[in-house]
């Protein structure tokens, strides 16, 4: 998922020369990620537990019914879009331009903060599906386990869930990280290779212009469709493109109220106003994520460019969210090992007048372990690994 020094004080590290100027949160970024976080539980909640087999749910009206739980896989691509926004910012600070990354040091940071919560989620789930935990495993897999951990460490488990089927347990959160990290192995290499400079643009604007037909492409399959390298990468690159703009040409506080404007109407239209975008043809042809991470882009354009307009993000109210958004890369990688179990409870004593406080229940679980594993294990293990490298 997104997850940056951009967006993490703790993650500021550079030896040398390399030293970055002193990076400060923001507190908009964080609720964005928050939001985008929190759809992707309430999506994978609803899928095993509808939450109109309730009263209240029933009575929701359909647009905000959609918005608050089938907004998942939109989640997924506003998170794209900050990741490759939030790396690419770190990357510049951290080395002036980012044809001048250090690969090394570039994977190290990488690998430090995605590595220990990853082999925690890997030993997890492998353990569950091997005595055959409820929920975790599957009499008939798709795939072997060895297969599965293979594909997880290769970054390629969405190429293996489109080839098989979807896996059993919590794996299947795994398939945008392969995308991610595989964009990510790249992407360095091609800022450092590609000459003229120009040329690097034009490969990003390709990855952003193969997208919505990636995501339509009749050969592939469902899963294949949303999974694919080649219809996510686009996002990731929108980011990477709204981040070197921003850093070339810092856009005035008028450009930026536009860029604000702009950026939260489309993705409104988009998460809002679905049957408009619909009938509009945008999601036959694609373009409807396209056209939320053009919006995305363009509100983190605008609130990096003009920092005061996050103040209002920083109220109590939006407390829960910026904490979410915070821990968004535990969250994501654990609420599956709160949502399995509980839904396992739910079917032998659940009942409909008590499905908003399940839900209420397990997202503030799925939180409280993200956040947990963050503190007490991911970022001392990523402050671990990056002081060993400085050493």
């Amino acid at each position: 998922m997104a997850w940056s020094e951009v967006g993490r004080q703790a993650d500021v590290w550079a030896p040398g020369a390399e030293v970055a100027a002193p990076v400060t949160r923001n507190s908009a970024i964080d609720v964005l990620r928050g939001c985008a976080v929190s759809s992707v539980v309430l999506l994978h909640l609803n899928i095993r537990v509808p939450f109109a087999g309730g009263s209240l749910g029933r009575n929701l009206p359909t647009a905000l019914s959609k918005v608050l739980f089938w907004s998942g896989y939109y989640g997924v691509m506003v998170f794209f879009v900050i990741s490759g926004f939030l790396i690419t910012s770190m990357s510049e600070s951290r080395w002036g331009a980012f044809h001048g990354v250090r690969l090394g040091t570039f994977y190290r940071i990488r690998f430090a903060r995605i590595a220990p919560a990853l082999a925690l989620f890997v030993a997890t789930q492998s353990l569950l599906q091997i005595a055959a935990i409820d929920g975790f495993s599957d009499p008939k897999p798709a795939a072997s386990l060895s297969a599965t951990i293979f594909s997880v460490l290769t970054f390629h488990m969405n190429w293996l869930e489109a080839k098989v089927g979807y896996l059993p347990g919590a794996w299947d959160v795994l398939w945008s990280l392969c995308v991610e990290e595989l964009f990510y192995f790249g992407f360095p290499l091609l800022a450092c290779l590609i000459r003229p400079r120009f040329l690097f643009y034009v490969v990003l604007v390709a990855f952003v212009a193969i997208a919505p037909w990636a995501r339509i492409s009749p050969s592939s399959n469902e899963i294949w469709q949303d999974h694919s390298y080649l219809s996510c990468m686009g996002e990731i690159a929108i980011g990477c493109l709204a981040a070197l703009w921003v850093r070339r040409h810092p856009p005035g506080k008028v450009t930026a109220g536009v860029l604000l404007g702009v950026g939260a109407a489309l993705m409104a239209l988009v998460l809002f106003f679905r049957r408009t975008v619909h009938s509009l043809g945008l999601s036959d042809v694609g373009l409807n994520v396209t056209v939320l991470s053009l919006g995305t882009a363009a509100v983190l354009a605008a609130v990096t460019a003009v920092p005061a307009w996050t103040r209002v993000t920083t109220h109590g109210l939006f407390s829960p969210l910026r904490w979410l958004g915070r821990n968004s890369y535990e969250v994501y990688l654990s609420h599956l090992f709160v949502i399995l179990p509980g839904v396992l409870l739910w079917k032998r004593f659940g009942t409909p007048s008590l499905i908003p406080v399940f839900y209420a229940l397990v997202v503030v679980l799925s939180a409280a372990l993200g956040a947990l594993i963050a503190e007490c294990f991911s970022k001392p293990l990523n402050q671990r690994l990056r002081a060993g490298h400085s050493s």
